[in-house]
């Protein structure tokens, strides 16, 4: 705990040059992006105008040394939220703001100043393997781009990326928002709202997949949540179906429907009526006396490596001495159907 001591009290003896900076960006912010566009000052300031007191809630953020320092840099950081673009389709301006807010002050609450730094800035690695003279890696950090990306700022907060010699190749953007929002009862849960292959990068995904057992990219990226949300203490996910997707385009409806509903449907997660899938952590998996014969050696392992990926990740946070809030225990990591068919409890 003393290195965390030591690291607040650095960060709070620059906190008042941080501010400093940060309000004077957020004016140069409004002055050259917005106040220049009269059409865009009255858009941007009737949102805020009524939606003024979560407004202030947001700007309390900046009690965060870390979150000070990174608004300096991104004014726009703090207003990402207010256009409709953001997270999925069909937001109110109210959600969109509770999301944000409770993304950023788990956050807050939960990691370290400089874990917290780290994340905003660059991609953290949270698993590592080497093969074949191949660095693949499983990262966390803010939502990053990938060749034919769109609206990638606005598509999630955090991300868990898969990349291969340093080149990010697959990504899963999610977002810890309230339960309510969603109609759940837990108090917070990871909605997932992106979940993307690069473009020109299939021989490097394939050779990712052939070094871990055979695992698909995005379950890859699955299990690597689990960990996040075990040291979060979160238990709970929805994944946005095709239409909620914020890029969703109808000629594109089939491509969609693949990389989403089905996705989410083939992992066990269950349709809700607000147009979410919803499932809980660990996800369920098909008995082991139900796997085909032939096939309970190859679905061992694969279980075992995704037990290693999802508990390594875990104690990534434990080691960074973020207070998580779950206590994993690697008897009850689980994972999806290892057939083409939906997974069963």
């Amino acid at each position: 705990m003393n290195s965390n001591v030591d690291c607040a009290e650095t960060w709070h003896d620059g906190s008042a040059a941080s501010g400093r900076k940060a309000f004077l960006s957020i004016l140069r912010y409004f002055a050259q992006e917005i106040v220049g566009s009269p059409v865009r000052f009255a858009r941007v300031l009737w949102r805020i105008s009524t939606n003024i007191s979560m407004q202030f809630r947001v700007f309390a953020l900046l009690r965060n040394p870390v979150i000070t320092a990174w608004v300096g840099a991104n004014p726009s950081f703090l207003f990402k939220y207010l256009p409709p673009k953001y997270l999925m389709q069909g937001l109110t301006a109210p959600a969109r703001t509770a999301c944000f807010l409770r993304h950023y002050r788990t956050l807050d609450r939960t990691f370290s100043l400089s874990l917290l730094s780290r994340i905003l800035r660059e991609d953290v690695s949270v698993f590592q393997l080497i093969d074949g003279g191949h660095l693949f890696e499983l990262a966390v950090g803010r939502s990053r781009h990938v060749a034919g990306s769109r609206h990638v700022d606005h598509e999630g907060e955090m991300c868990v990326s898969l990349l291969v010699d340093g080149v990010h190749v697959h990504v899963l953007a999610f977002t810890i928002v309230p339960g309510s929002i969603l109609d759940s009862s837990a108090g917070s849960v990871l909605l997932v709202t992106r979940v993307q292959g690069g473009l020109d990068v299939f021989p490097l995904i394939a050779l990712a997949s052939k070094a871990m057992h055979g695992i698909p990219a995005e379950m890859l990226l699955m299990t690597a949540l689990h960990g996040v949300a075990e040291a979060l203490g979160i238990r709970e996910f929805f994944g946005v179906s095709a239409t909620r997707h914020l890029c969703y385009e109808e000629e594109d409806d089939a491509i969609f429907k693949k990389c989403y509903d089905q996705f989410f449907t083939r992992i066990g997660a269950t349709p809700t009526a607000a147009g979410f899938y919803a499932a809980r952590f660990p996800l369920p998996q098909k008995p082991l006396a139900e796997v085909k014969r032939g096939q309970k050696t190859r679905t061992r392992a694969r279980r075992a490596f995704k037990m290693r990926v999802t508990n390594e990740v875990f104690q990534f946070f434990c080691r960074e001495d973020s207070s998580v809030a779950g206590s994993f225990c690697c008897d009850e990591v689980s994972e999806e159907s290892e057939t083409s068919e939906p997974a069963q409890a």
